[in-house]
């Protein structure tokens, strides 16, 4: 019988194996996951002192999660006297919200789940909104938030037809952690109707904070540095690459060795491995791309910058069966033609109705060298127009979600 089915077996389990943890937090300080200034914030935790007034806590997983909230942040601080406490559990997300976060908003990690780090955490900081975003979900966590009373909210929650089941497996567990919510919105018809059958009661389907997102930042003297360095060579960009697809990249930035590539992965650590295989300059080196035909841009941020350049943006996390794909719409904004491969699960419906109405294309590693070709020869412009489109008609998410907050305030 697996204990982690029922929530007297999740907590029973954590509580036994809180005092090994200190073991699991050394080990990621080792490999560099862990910032060893902060780690007390891991045990619920903080060198700094709750604000007064109202708080607002947000957590987001990781980069992806936590950058998809600043908007979010921005309508929720219009109130002057309210404050925002933003979680997450990577280095690289806390490292970027540092640079990011406007006044009155401040990041801390997430405590580790067991019930004593936990009711620390929520003691400590006792905000008036709890809200979780996606789809991680810490069970002690959200319990202990509950029983203090305090409101809880997931938006925006997005799940796979694997991550559903996987709960279906753990239906006590399941009814007592989505049953804590006060409200649920979902950003896709799949989950909705998941996590329905999950809370016991229906959840609306509201799309993606992610349609509404601006369009990415770009230092326009760098961009335009860049482009004279680059020269007038046509550009492909491949864009939130992850380890397990490397490979493929590698192959066809050969095939397509007499045009320009830009090379950024989604994680900046795998930046000199990738520059080393290819010989490649690489950008945090403060290297530049003259004498080459590709550049690694492996620093945080520069996503907007890297499509600024770019004729055709290739996304990853996409192209090997481990992975579940990346959200389309910034390069769509950006008037880039987009092209992912096969493995997308974590945005089927996106990709589903941009797929439907010519905004993005889906294919193997051959038909995507097709593609680049066609992208810088001007071949797919209408797909931009109609990914220009679809964005700009994809809104109403962000003002729906602060309404329901304020609700529940």
């Amino acid at each position: 019988m697996n204990p982690f089915k029922s929530p007297f077996g999740y907590r029973l389990i954590t509580s036994l194996i809180g005092p090994f943890l200190p073991l699991l937090i050394r080990t990621r300080i080792k490999a560099g996951k862990e910032d060893p200034a902060r780690v007390k914030e891991r045990y619920g935790r903080s060198e700094i002192m709750r604000p007064p007034g109202e708080l607002i806590w947000l957590h987001g997983a990781s980069v992806g999660e936590t950058q998809m909230l600043r908007p979010l942040i921005d309508r929720l601080l219009e109130k002057p006297d309210r404050h925002v406490l933003v979680t997450s559990g990577t280095r690289t997300s806390a490292d970027l919200l540092a640079e990011q976060l406007p006044e009155r908003a401040f990041h801390q990690y997430l405590p580790l789940d067991t019930p004593r780090a936990t009711a620390r955490f929520v003691a400590y900081w006792f905000p008036n909104l709890a809200v979780f975003a996606e789809s991680e979900l810490w069970p002690n966590l959200i319990w202990t938030t509950e029983r203090a009373g305090i409101p809880l909210a997931l938006i925006n929650a997005r799940m796979s037809d694997g991550s559903i089941a996987g709960w279906h497996k753990r239906l006590p567990l399941a009814n007592s952690v989505f049953g804590a919510f006060d409200t649920i919105l979902a950003a896709d018809r799949r989950t909705a109707d998941g996590i329905s059958d999950l809370a016991i009661r229906t959840v609306p389907d509201i799309g993606s904070l992610k349609f509404d997102a601006d369009a990415l930042g770009v230092d326009t003297d760098e961009r335009d540095r860049l482009r004279e360095q680059i020269g007038d060579r046509p550009i492909w960009l491949a864009a939130s690459t992850h380890e397990a697809e490397e490979a493929v990249f590698r192959r066809m930035r050969d095939e397509l060795s007499d045009v320009f590539m830009i090379w950024l992965p989604r994680h900046p650590a795998r930046g000199p491995a990738i520059a080393d295989a290819i010989k490649a300059p690489l950008r945090s080196a403060g290297e530049r791309p003259t004498d080459a035909n590709a550049y690694v841009m492996d620093t945080m941020g520069e996503m907007g910058l890297a499509l600024a350049l770019a004729d055709i943006c290739v996304l990853g996390g996409s192209f090997d069966p481990s992975l579940t794909g990346h959200n389309p719409l910034e390069a769509a904004r950006a008037g880039v033609p987009v092209v992912s491969g096969p493995y997308h699960a974590s945005f089927v419906d996106l990709y589903r109705r941009m797929v439907d109405t010519n905004s993005v294309r889906i294919a193997d590693e051959d038909e995507t060298l097709s593609l680049i070709r066609d992208g810088l020869s001007g071949k797919l412009d209408e797909m931009v127009t109609n990914a220009t489109q679809f964005a700009a008609n994809s809104s109403g998410s962000l003002n729906r979600t602060v309404r329901e907050l304020e609700q529940l305030l």
